[in-house]
């Protein structure tokens, strides 16, 4: 039987794809009494992930669920190769810089060709990605793996990034609000992402139109500490006046 927390992350991932749910209908499913499926949604709304009302569960539109590495690759795949191939194109030959963990960023990679560059990477994909670059070198952070996303976090991580300096960071994110910046799932990586950030001289972060208007709980920078976003063309209008009016460079993906 699955633990409370597991059963929770995968509740949350049936309302992303349902919208709503009954007790009954997802005490059916997961197997369990409605009495524990009534604590999981009592523990889930106190988060803020969801809103209980009449017997029916409904999920949050704005603040969203974390998916796994394994889900996150079936949504939007060819927008993430096309923004992972204008980020790429933002590189230059000798380069040291961070790949954070997630499948836009793992999208440069395949676009990264010949060039010699050190990455240094949280993301345990993104580095066996890696392997097929002939002249890159690849570094870890090191520190405590997340299977449910493939990326290392912790103490140890944050120790290691303290001691390097890198020309860019390309960040992943799960969730852009323009008013509660660039968010992101786990307090752990979101603290390593800030500091990915701080060690960069240049904070490029990639994301889906998708991502605009959501937002998670722990909060990685304002959004006019970015350098340059690259997206594709159906970032919302107001989005891209507001941030460029902040002085951020937008880069559309073309189709």
């Amino acid at each position: 039987m699955k633990s409370s927390m597991e059963r929770r992350a995968d509740i949350l991932v049936f309302l992303q794809e349902r919208g709503s749910c009954r007790v009954e209908e997802l005490a059916r499913l997961f197997e369990v009494s409605t009495v524990t499926i009534r604590s999981d949604l009592n523990a889930l709304e106190q988060q803020g992930y969801l809103t209980r009302s009449h017997g029916f569960a409904v999920l949050n539109s704005r603040l969203i669920a974390e998916l796994s590495i394994a889900d996150k690759r079936h949504n939007h795949p060819e927008r993430k190769q096309q923004i992972g191939q204008l980020a790429a194109s933002l590189l230059k030959e000798g380069e040291r810089i961070i790949l954070d963990s997630g499948t836009t960023t793992k999208a440069i990679v395949s676009h990264i060709g010949d060039l010699s560059l050190t990455v240094l990477t949280n993301g345990l994909d993104v580095a066996t990605e890696l392997l097929v670059c002939p002249n890159v070198e690849i570094r870890l952070t090191g520190g405590v793996l997340r299977r449910n996303a493939m990326s290392f976090s912790g103490v140890m991580a944050d120790n290691n990034l303290r001691h390097y300096r890198f020309h860019k960071v390309f960040l992943g994110v799960d969730g852009f609000d323009l008013h509660k910046g660039v968010t992101t799932f786990n307090e752990q990586e979101a603290q390593l992402n800030r500091l990915m950030c701080e060690a960069a001289d240049q904070v490029i972060v990639v994301a889906d139109s998708s991502k605009f208007g959501q937002y998670s709980h722990f909060v990685i920078c304002p959004a006019n500490q970015i350098d340059v976003l690259v997206t594709d063309s159906n970032i919302p209008a107001n989005y891209r006046e507001s941030l460029e009016e902040m002085g951020v460079t937008v880069l559309i993906a073309p189709r």
